[in-house]
């Protein structure tokens, strides 16, 4: 696709924002850096619409009436720069005036995307007028050409409206109905971590568990297949029902494949459950294929900022939450807690001899370990639990609802599955345990979230005092101490 010779306005961008962004941007983009009134001429000056960059700090200290000013410019393209984690952020981008979300840091691919897209976008709403003045000059084609026209307009509009991976989906299933029958949609999204290909899966929670399993091996196929390289993980997340996908099985006749790329580079495929897939015609076919080349750039968009959110509050070894998030969440729990008059246990879990771990066997080996044993309270652990990683070989769980008594039994399945773990190396195995302590709060009691992690704190040391590989109570503790 050829690039678009337009103007390129920083809408009172900083000056260091402006002089980061400036040589990011090829030369035939050169950034023209204007305060808010000199933008807004050069906007109504220009025979041609154009880009323009706006900082979220600076779009929120607009007031209604500057922005409509330049909502009114309907020529131009919004790129949104996050020069600021701000969750308003997502409110702005739901308002649908901005094309794109742009993270900072900023760099060379960031910047070449946002163009891909403002070009990709431009060169759809030029295929839609093209299609309309078709539609002037073949009248026996006006209907359907129009309802054509109302269902990409219903989708561009709908898919820039919100930020969250799972509702695009759920809403593209009921859009992309308009076009034709449609059963389900669901997605596969893959991504490159230390190495391996790692994929996202995205299946109706309505999907019978009897085909679950069908459905997943088939998304991992299309992952391969066109991402170009096995997976190595995976993760389910649950959408919507979806309307016939009860008692359904992949059929590759009633398939419909749409690969979701970003540029060149392909990233994800929504796989549409449809009676009609086998007898789609190219019409159908292109208009399809318009819509989800939105869609991937709505995607595109969500995926990459819940990583950035993402990476704020994970540890980035383990996956799991970190001790920021933890602390925050804690003392949520804690009012909670405190407001309905619930139980509360927290658990803390100390590896054993864990230096030794990595004295034997190397830091390979305890990072290996320490994300492992993540993924063991991931898929232990109930819904409703909240593990996070400490800080070293610390974990903690927070419980809510949860009796000291329940927190013991779940503690000890987590010992044991923690210590069957067998761990491979450089063709060497080993095994590592926990000593877990756990403390509670009971309902009414008023206490803060320092208190409940020092007791948490003192139950894990008289485990590890006591012989390690063990879990204890702070009640039971206490009790034995009165006695």
């Amino acid at each position: 696709m050829e690039p678009l010779f337009r103007p390129n306005l920083g809408l009172a961008l900083n000056p260091e924002l402006a002089s980061e962004l400036a040589p990011l941007l090829p030369e035939t983009h050169a950034l023209d850096n204007r305060p808010l009134d000199a933008a807004l001429d050069v906007m109504e000056s220009a025979t041609q619409g154009g880009l323009a960059f706006v900082a979220v700090s600076t779009w929120k200290s607009l007031d209604e009436a500057d922005r409509e000013r330049l909502r009114a410019h309907q020529s131009w393209q919004l790129l949104l720069v996050a020069d600021q984690f701000d969750p308003q952020a997502l409110e702005f981008m739901a308002s649908g005036v901005f094309l794109t979300l742009i993270t900072c840091p900023l760099d060379r691919a960031k910047i070449a995307r946002a163009l891909q897209q403002a070009e990709e976008v431009s060169s759809m709403y030029q295929d839609i007028f093209l299609m309309a003045r078709e539609i002037s000059l073949e009248r026996e084609l006006l209907a359907r050409k129009n309802e054509q026209l109302a269902f990409l307009n219903q989708v561009l509009t709908k898919a820039s409206q919100t930020l969250d991976p799972a509702v695009i989906l759920s809403n593209s299933a009921e859009d992309l109905g308009l076009l034709l029958d449609v059963r389900a949609v669901l997605g596969v999204f893959w991504g490159t971590t230390e190495g391996q290909t790692e994929a996202e899966i995205f299946l109706p929670e309505n999907l019978p568990q009897l085909h679950q399993e069908e459905w997943i091996n088939h998304l991992l196929s299309v992952a391969a297949r066109l991402g170009g390289d096995y997976v190595r993980g995976y993760q389910v997340t649950f959408v919507e029902p979806a309307k016939g996908i009860a008692g359904t099985a992949p059929e590759l006749e009633q398939i419909i494949t749409q690969p979701l790329s970003a540029g060149d580079n392909l990233f994800g495929a929504l796989v549409i459950c449809s009676n009609e897939a086998s007898a789609l015609g190219q019409d159908r076919l292109r208009i399809l294929t318009s819509a989800t080349n939105h869609l991937a750039l709505a995607m595109r968009n969500s995926l990459e900022f819940r990583k950035t959110k993402a990476r704020a509050d994970h540890d980035g070894l383990t996956r799991i939450s970190n001790r920021h998030h933890f602390d925050m969440r804690l003392r949520e729990e804690m009012k909670r807690h405190q407001r309905h008059q619930d139980e509360l246990s927290l658990m803390m879990i100390d590896l054993d001899y864990f230096k030794s771990v990595n004295d034997t066997y190397g830091h390979q080996a305890g990072d290996m370990v320490l994300r492992e044993v993540g993924r063991i309270l991931q898929k232990t652990l109930r819904e409703s639990d909240f593990p996070a990683r400490y800080g070293g070989e610390e974990f903690v769980v927070i419980l809510p609802q949860t009796r000291e008594e329940q927190a013991w039994i779940l503690a000890e399945r987590l010992r044991a599955v923690i210590g069957q773990t067998v761990f491979r190396i450089q063709r060497k195995r080993f095994r590592v345990t926990a000593s877990i302590g756990i403390a509670g709060v009971k309902p009414g009691a008023l206490a803060k979230p320092e208190s409940l992690i020092s007791k948490a704190d003192q139950a894990l040391y008289v485990a590890k005092a006591s012989g390690r590989n063990m879990v204890c109570c702070s009640a039971i503790e206490e009790a034995s101490v009165a006695h």
